[in-house]
């Protein structure tokens, strides 16, 4: 195995981007809306004192309390008496489990409850405190369940049963202090059983490992082969435990209080990309040495080599201008595609910085100030948008930046990695029977992305859908909770922290427009907040502390065999 991680680099499928789309447009069609009053309220916890850091923060207000199973459609959530109730496909609300209780004379910190569904029979369920409990069920019927009493309190971000062997892996995740600072920590457990996944007898943890990451992690997702994990976080991930294989590397050091000096800056328009690079003041221009190919940059001075390597993408040598003045190094590269905005200068290069145009950036909001514009369509007077332009700027320039590894569990090492830029942050994962589908901003769209599973050393992320203009929508929404889509991939949901959530359809054919609604829940939603949210075919779930709302979507979407609550 290679010592150095494969480099991905994520190009979506251009056969399925849409330059010509145009707009989402408003449409009025009535949306049937049904709600049915909780016997109980759902469980939510509230940060302690303790728990203050941002990471923290964020992590109980995005919490999504509802939880679909994708081996068979219901949703899940659980009430304060830590009892686990389901939606069936008849509408019905039905008790299927009582969770263990968490203990309130502990000073441990305590998390909102999860679930993960790691196989169509197997529920992992956690209460948010020290317990975790593997459930076996068939139908709406509990077969069997084992409890574990000894874990770290966190949030369960993912389970799989692992292929031909007893064993469930699950994923974990909690924020730890480390000398004054706050980390992401992801435990890793597994659990076998001396039968098949279908018996769960005598199930006992195999193994524990434990990574360490700085900033939050965005999405987890273990392999069923139980070999990799894929992690995306705001940095790598460093193993810090394994109770099978023992490590020898310390503690990631902080170097959060060095300054981080870029080899070259660069920025770009829609037709050239502009190269600074810092030399020695005085040298003469013979001595710098500019090789320009289609698919490649080498630039040295003297005998110190300033950049090389594959470029982002293919350039028109023949037009390449450079000059230099005192210790600076000016190249001026021209696009082969003109219009294709770059992510990178240099393939797998993370020394550089990209410098925002302020010129660009001011073109690219006229160009698509119609996709949030507070102003009503000229066709239909309605508005396409609520946001005006400011809140769009301000939102659309916070920019972080995402590791996305595949990580082999036995060796420790990163086998592939993308550094997804600012541009391409995460918008929403989709849990599906064998994965996670990712949602990526590319541009101006929202790309679906799914990655392969295999033993071997080949890993892709296959580009299957788009949202187009979804990912300029997105970033207008400042009040955004959560952001689901549709199983078929043909709507997408942005759910605020109270009463209102927008719909947009992807265009049917060869249209141009999408179709956009706006759900008001009306005056009573807005003193209760939004705990989850989740999206079928042919409805939509929203859960509040005593309610379960269910919107009906009359959109020609395939229908799904659920139906209106009872």
């Amino acid at each position: 195995m290679s010592l150095m991680p494969h480099i991905i680099e994520l190009r979506p499928d251009k056969g399925l981007l849409d330059p010509d789309f145009e707009k989402y447009q408003f449409v009025d069609d009535p949306v049937l809306i049904l709600e049915k009053r909780l016997e109980k309220e759902v469980l939510r916890v509230e940060p302690s004192a303790s728990q203050d850091s941002w990471l923290e923060t964020r992590s109980f207000a995005y919490h999504n309390h509802l939880f679909k199973n994708p081996f068979d459609k219901k949703c899940y959530f659980i009430n304060k008496d830590y009892e686990l109730w389901y939606l069936d496909g008849s509408g019905t609300l039905e008790f299927i489990y009582a969770l263990t209780k968490a203990s309130l004379e502990s000073v441990s910190p305590v998390y909102n409850p999860s679930l993960s569904f790691a196989s169509q029979n197997i529920i992992v369920a956690s209460n948010g405190h020290c317990n975790l409990e593997i459930i076996l069920k068939q139908g709406s019927q509990i077969l069997r369940s084992s409890i574990f009493n000894d874990i770290e309190p966190g949030i369960i971000l993912n389970s799989v049963c692992v292929k031909n062997q007893s064993l469930i892996n699950v994923a974990m995740c909690f924020i730890i202090e480390d000398n004054g600072k706050k980390y992401s920590e992801i435990v890793l457990y597994s659990y076998s059983s001396t039968d098949s996944d279908q018996l769960l007898s005598d199930v006992k943890l195999a193994s524990k490992r434990v990574l360490r990451v700085k900033g939050a992690v965005e999405y987890a997702n273990l392999e069923s082969n139980g070999m990799y994990l894929h992690l995306m976080s705001q940095d790598s991930a460093t193993f810090v435990f394994d109770s099978s294989n023992p490590i020898c590397n310390d503690l990631p050091v902080d170097n959060s209080q060095e300054i981080n000096i870029p080899k070259y800056c660069w920025s770009q328009d829609e037709d050239t990309l502009t190269v600074w690079v810092k030399i020695l003041d005085g040298v003469d221009k013979n001595q710098i040495k500019v090789c320009v190919k289609p698919n490649n940059i080498h630039i040295r001075c003297q005998d110190l080599l300033l950049i090389t390597g594959e470029s982002g993408h293919r350039l028109d040598p023949d037009l390449t201008t450079w000059s230099h003045e005192k210790d600076t190094l000016k190249i001026e590269l021209f696009k082969s595609d003109a219009g294709l905005m770059w992510h990178e200068l240099i393939k797998g290069d993370t020394g550089g910085e990209c410098l925002p145009n302020e010129a660009l950036a001011s073109e690219v909001h006229s160009r698509l100030a119609h996709l949030c514009t507070s102003q009503p369509d000229i066709e239909t007077g309605h508005p396409i948008l609520g946001f005006n332009s400011e809140q769009l700027e301000e939102c659309d320039i916070q920019e972080r930046e995402n590791h996305l590894q595949r990580i082999h569990l036995s060796s420790h090492k990163t086998t592939h990695l993308a550094i997804l830029g600012a541009n391409n942050h995460l918008m929403f994962t989709r849990k599906v029977k064998s994965g996670q589908i990712l949602c990526l901003r590319h541009d101006h769209d929202g790309c679906l992305w799914i990655a392969s599973e295999n033993d071997g050393d080949e890993w892709n992320l296959k580009h299957i859908s788009t949202f187009p203009g979804f990912g300029y929508v997105e970033a207008s929404k400042t009040n955004k909770k959560f952001c689901i889509s549709s199983p078929n991939g043909l709507y997408v949901a942005i759910v605020e922290h109270a009463r209102h959530i927008f719909l947009y359809e992807k265009p049917i054919g060869n249209s141009r427009i999408g179709h956009q609604r706006i759900i008001d829940l009306g005056c009573e939603a807005q003193a209760n907040l939004v705990l989850g949210a989740v999206a079928s075919n042919s409805h939509f779930y929203l859960l509040t502390k005593n309610k379960l709302y269910q919107l009906q979507l009359n959109s020609g979407q395939v229908e799904d065999g659920t139906t209106m609550l009872q």
